[in-house]
Formats: structure tokens, sequence, C-alpha cells
């Protein structure tokens, strides 16, 4: 009796810790896509900007790129 009631312990302690770690894994995961959709909506917020500012395709192209940089700045600060 003593060994089954140590084992059904141990199983649903092992339980609990699987489930705990599959749920900060689940909210890595979110936070990850948050920051994935804050630095997307920059990017087309900024590219907004290029088209309506500027007129001159070198010029267009420039703030693009700049967009661009600042797009990867994001991605490698938060991911």
């Amino acid at each position: 009796m003593n060994c089954s009631k140590l084992a059904a312990a141990a199983m649903l302690a092992f339980s609990i810790l699987i489930l705990a770690g599959y749920s900060a894994s689940a909210q890595q995961d979110g936070s990850e896509h948050r920051i994935a959709a804050k630095c997307n909506a920059h990017l087309r917020k900024c590219n907004s900007h290029c088209n309506l500012v500027y007129e001159s395709k070198r010029a267009l192209r420039v703030c693009r790129n700049r967009c661009e940089d600042s797009f990867a700045v994001c991605k490698t600060q938060h991911g």
C-alpha cells in the first residue's frame, strides 16, 4: 500500500511539473508573438510615413531602408 501511494504522489508531482513547464512555454510564445506584431506594426507605420512624405524614388528608397534597419534592430532587441 505504501508503495502505491508513493507512486501515485510521484506521478501527480511529475504531471504538475510538466503542466507548469508547458504553461511557461506557452506564455513565452505569446510574448514573442506580441513583440513580432509590435515590430511589424512599426515597420508598416514607418513605410506609410515614407510613402506620404517622399516623392522621389531615391528618397523613398532611403527612407524604406531606414525602416527596414529599425525593424531589424527591433527584432534583435526583442528576439
